[in-house]
């Protein structure tokens, strides 16, 4: 019987040992697959924090850029709406040099009718008084 206990304790140090052998053969790949995971767990943190951070510049350049269209789409009115005034003005122009011209340039006709309205104005005046 006391063979059996010593049989019985030298199998339960070798199973014991064998154990203890499996469970630490593999500590230092554990030990950096663990590292590993907490690594990667902050970068996900890390990349989470950025990704609501720059979720947030986006809804602002959307936001931006909406407000941009509408303001171009304004200026574009006003733009419009001044090159009507502009070509208008580019009309009265021409207009306005071309009467600046028949008045630089005295017509003879016009001097004449001028010149008998005047003596017949002169004559008028001086036969009131």
């Amino acid at each position: 019987m006391r063979g059996y206990i010593c049989l019985a304790a030298l199998c339960g140090i070798w199973i014991w040992y064998w154990i203890f052998y499996f469970q630490y053969q593999y500590k230092d790949i554990i030990s950096e697959l663990r590292k590993n995971l907490k690594s990667a767990n902050d970068q996900i943190i890390s990349m989470q924090d950025e990704m609501e951070e720059l979720t947030a510049e986006n809804e602002l350049f959307r936001e931006k850029t909406t407000e941009l269209l509408e303001k171009n789409d304004e200026l574009s009115d006003v733009v419009a709406e001044l090159w009507k005034y502009y070509v208008h003005m580019k009309k009265a122009s021409e207009k306005t040099a071309e009467l600046s011209k028949f008045l630089h340039d005295p017509d003879e006709e016009m001097w004449e009718k001028l010149g008998s309205l005047w003596d017949e104005k002169w004559s008028q005046k001086n036969a009131f008084f």
